[in-house]
């Protein structure tokens, strides 16, 4: 399997690649509204591939990336096996991370304002404002909602497709008798790495 750098690099030719059929069938239909759908397709793609990525069911150079904010990914590391079908699958993975993040973001909210509520200080329903906000904009915006949603997808299965072909790649050249002298056992860092914590 690639690693992370590998990876950042397939995510980024890749959301490249998917500029031309996405540009010609926007065009086709809304040629004068294609920038902002190109946007979001290619942005999400990005997001998803290298910051969301498959590998946040590890300790990873990924979960790195979020740096002080990881820690809101280790219910998930601890719920999902690496290389399973909810970390690596094709469609459902991706829209599984972002649905945990903002369950994660909305439980944060809801928690600290508890707390706050608590000591006495009175803080407006964030939780509630945030799941309608996303609610609203999910209802007002269904064209663009569904080109990031599918952006999101494809960064997720871009890196899950490079795995996939590595790995069968790989099998597939034994068999013909060669080896490969490239381990990607340890393709994060991350299997062999305790958490701090």
């Amino acid at each position: 399997m690639p690693d992370a750098r590998g990876h950042d690099i397939i995510t980024v030719i890749t959301g490249f690649a998917m500029l031309p059929p996405a540009y010609a069938a926007y065009s086709a239909s809304q040629p004068q509204q294609v920038a902002v759908p190109l946007s979001l397709l290619f942005g999400a793609h990005l997001l998803s591939g290298m910051l969301f990525s498959p590998d946040l069911d590890l300790d990873s150079a990924i979960d790195d990336r979020w740096g002080w904010f990881s820690w809101i990914w280790w219910l998930y590391t601890w719920l999902i096996p690496h290389r399973h079908f909810w970390s690596h699958g094709l469609i459902l993975p991706p829209l599984l991370r972002l649905a945990y993040f903002f369950g994660a973001l909305f439980l944060l909210i809801f928690v600290l304002a508890r707390g706050l509520a608590a000591l006495g200080m009175i803080v407006p329903d964030y939780h509630i404002r945030l799941a309608n906000a996303l609610m609203s904009l999910a209802n007002e915006h269904p064209t663009e909602t569904q080109v990031f949603l599918l952006g999101f997808i494809t960064g997720g299965a871009a890196h899950t497709i490079a795995d996939w072909l590595v790995t069968g790649g790989k099998r597939y050249l034994s068999r013909l008798g060669f080896r490969s002298r490239r381990s990607y056992a340890n393709h994060d860092y991350s299997i062999h790495r305790s958490r701090s914590w």
